[in-house]
């Protein structure tokens, strides 16, 4: 499967997945409170739909110096994910939809809606 080989400081990170989406995110973060380079290497595996699972292989602040390479190949097999989040696309629907009812009730008491 095509996906992301990351190198980072000498260490080898790969992943793919066949139905579903992996990510590598840089984000630099500057205002009066926060000064941070982050790098996510995340995936949402959708194989198994309405049971989807949250992978990530890699989060870290970087620091100056650190040095790291992407490359784009195919990828015979995936890095050991460090954490693995299910997710139950139905549930997670359940509770928005409740979420929802509540906050339009309250916006309907104080007359905004």
């Amino acid at each position: 499967m095509i996906g992301f080989e990351l190198n980072i400081n000498k260490k080898k990170i790969s992943a793919a997945l066949e139905n579903g989406v992996v990510s590598i995110i840089l984000t630099k973060l500057s205002d009066e409170f926060i000064d941070s380079i982050d790098l996510d290497f995340t995936g949402l595996n959708t194989s198994e739909k309405g049971n989807e699972e949250a992978l990530d292989w890699y989060k870290s602040q970087l620091k100056v110096g650190d040095e790291l390479t992407i490359k784009v190949k195919d990828i015979p097999k995936n890095s050991l994910p460090k954490e693995v989040r299910k997710k139950n696309r139905t549930l997670e629907n359940e509770r928005k939809l409740k979420t929802y009812r509540t906050l339009k009730k309250e916006l309907e008491e104080q007359g905004l809606i």
